[in-house]
C-alpha cells in the first residue's frame, strides 16, 4: 500500500471514530404503533421522507422497527398472493405488527461512525435507535450515515 493511502486511510479511520451517532442522529423521532396499517405508515414516510420508524406498543415501549426494506418484503407477498388467506382481501392491508423487525440494535450517542457503519454492513441494519439513559434520543439511518462519511472523505481532500 502506498504510504500517501495509508496516511489518508489512517486519517479517515480517525475521523470516523471521532463522529458519533450523537452527532448526526436526527433528534425528532417520527414513531409508529404496532397495531397502525402499513398503508397509512408508508404515507407518513413518504411525507417525512424517512426510510424506517420505531415501533412502540400502547405502553409506550420500543418493540420494533418497520422499514423500507420490510415493505418491499411485504409488497412481494401481496402481489404474489402470500398472505391471502381463504381469499380474504383484509390479509393484505397488514398492521405493522405483521412486518415490523422485533431484533432492534440500538445505539448510544456515544457509538462512532466506524461501529455504525459495521454495523449497518455486517448485520444489514438501516435504521438505529439512539438511546441514552433508557430513553429513545434519536435516530440515525442510512442518509445520516451516508452524508457523515462521504463529508468526512471529502474533508480530508480539501
Amino acid at each position: 500500500m502506498a504510504k500517501a493511502l495509508k496516511i489518508l486511510l489512517t486519517n479517515l479511520t480517525k475521523k470516523l471514530n471521532v463522529i458519533t451517532a450523537g452527532d448526526i442522529m436526527t433528534s425528532r423521532v417520527v414513531t409508529t404503533m404496532e397495531d397502525s396499517f402499513l398503508s397509512d405508515v408508508a404515507e407518513v414516510m413518504i411525507k417525512e421522507r424517512i426510510s424506517g420508524l420505531p415501533v412502540m406498543n400502547k405502553k409506550g415501549k420500543l418493540v420494533g422497527i418497520i422499514t423500507e426494506t420490510d415493505f418491499f418484503l411485504v409488497m412481494d407477498m401481496i402481489t404474489s398472493g402470500d398472505i391471502v388467506e381463504n381469499g380474504k382481501i383484509e390479509k393484505s392491508h397488514p398492521t405493522v405488527k405483521f412486518a415490523m423487525t422485533t431484533e432492534v440494535i440500538k445505539i448510544k450517542k456515544s457509538t462512532n461512525l466506524n461501529k455504525i457503519i459495521a454495523l449497518m454492513k455486517y448485520r444489514n441494519i438501516h435504521t438505529f435507535p439512539v438511546f441514552e439513559d433508557n430513553k429513545m434520543v434519536g435516530i440515525v439511518g442510512r442518509r445520516d450515515v451516508f452524508r457523515s462519511f462521504y463529508s468526512a472523505v471529502k474533508s480530508l481532500h480539501m
